[in-house]
């Protein structure tokens, strides 16, 4: 594991992600939206770690122990980004309540 405390690296890392995670609304919010002495002021609370990955195990988990109405909600709320991502998590959670 190593810690980085590189800022630059820490905000344009943060940007990134934020980047991503905004990708797909309509009106996407980035980093630099925000005023400079704000951000600069929360990156004094973000530690950077990097994390060798050497295996990696997955689970899925698709609200199938949910009851069937919150699948639902989850299903509507995933159709309605109107993105092909969100549609195909969509279909995965309905295959996985009726999988139950």
């Amino acid at each position: 594991m190593r810690v980085i405390e590189d800022r630059a690296w820490l905000r344009r890392h943060v940007s990134e992600l934020s980047d991503l995670g905004e990708a797909n609304r309509p009106e996407p919010w980035a980093v630099d939206d925000a005023p400079a002495g704000y951000i600069d002021q929360l990156l004094n609370a973000v530690v950077g770690i990097e994390i060798p990955i050497t295996r990696l195990l997955g689970k899925w988990k698709l609200n199938q122990n949910r009851p069937a109405r919150d699948r639902e909600g989850v299903v509507a709320g995933l159709k309605a980004e109107g993105d092909e991502r969100s549609a195909a998590l969509a279909r995965l959670v309905q295959e996985a309540g009726r999988r139950r």
